[in-house]
């Protein structure tokens, strides 16, 4: 009889507490409640952050992408028609390096620096498409020559290629053979007198010319000989410093001297041989 009651009295306590604790919540309850709506509006908040950091991050890459296609727009609206045309012409080779039924044929081809008097590089590369397997430094000269007949070689049709150079003044066979092969293609080039000073000149070969026949004993062709061949044309007049001009002042003066002592030790000497070869009147 005890225990039931005293059964009876703990289902009793038991139901007064769990009426108690519906009727009014324990603190720790409220406040898991509270920091589950925190973190779930946390989590929404940063939702809206990223998705709004990825918006700005779109904007920006699609106003970076305008801004260069603009540059780019600007850019070609710049270049001269000989610019474009080169351009053109690289863009149609490059465009083959995508395409899959494109067949790589490599060879050595020369590329100049942007320096002339620094060595430029020769690369193992597709003479189709221009792309590039591997390269190694190669000395300035032949980067030059090389160069000049990598343009000629892939120039458009009926085109003439133009050279600027400070430093060289000849071509060597390379360029002549190039020229050779492509029989549309003039040739425009543009030089110093004396390599790195001098009037700067200028004389064009025209299309279609026996090249081969231009080259000299030893395989090269100076642009002098060329231009005096094709009509030179004085684009610059080299203006000399006082240092320079002193300097070439005393260098004819000397020169002058040096012709006149040998024209003096040559009269003399015919005088002298005239008056040993002639009798004397002993002799008579």
């Amino acid at each position: 009889m005890k225990k039931s009651k005293f059964i009876i009295k703990r289902v009793v306590a038991m139901a007064v507490a769990a009426a108690m604790l519906i009727a009014f919540p324990v603190k720790g309850s409220i406040a898991y409640a509270e920091n589950d709506d925190k973190a779930e509006a946390l989590a929404v908040s940063q939702e809206a952050d990223d998705k709004t950091e990825d918006t700005d991050k779109e904007n920006i890459e699609e106003t970076d992408k305008d801004n260069i296609e603009a540059q780019e727009a600007q850019e070609e609206e710049q270049l001269s028609d000989y610019d474009r045309a080169i351009k053109e012409a690289a863009d149609a080779r490059h465009a083959l390096q995508n395409d899959p039924t494109h067949v790589h044929h490599f060879r050595w081809i020369a590329k100049r620096n942007a320096s002339e008097s620094a060595d430029g590089t020769i690369n193992y590369m597709c003479e189709e498409c221009d792309k590039v397997w591997y390269f190694r430094p190669y000395p300035a000269y032949y980067c030059f020559q090389g160069d000049i007949a990598r343009q000629i070689e892939v120039a458009p049709q009926d085109f003439t290629v133009k050279v600027k150079t400070s430093l060289f003044i000849n071509f060597n066979k390379q360029v002549m053979e190039a020229l050779a092969k492509r029989p549309d293609v003039s040739l425009q080039v543009s030089f110093l007198r004396k390599e790195y000073v001098g009037d700067r000149l200028s004389f064009t070969i025209p299309a279609g010319e026996d090249t081969m026949s231009l080259l000299d004993e030893n395989g090269y062709a100076g642009f002098i000989f060329l231009g005096n061949k094709y009509g030179m044309t004085l684009e610059v007049k080299h203006e000399l410093d006082e240092e320079d001009a002193e300097a070439e002042e005393t260098g004819s003066t000397e020169a002058v001297e040096v012709k006149e002592a040998d024209s003096k030790e040559s009269t003399e000497t015919n005088e002298s041989e005239e008056n040993e070869s002639a009798p004397s009147a002993k002799q008579i």
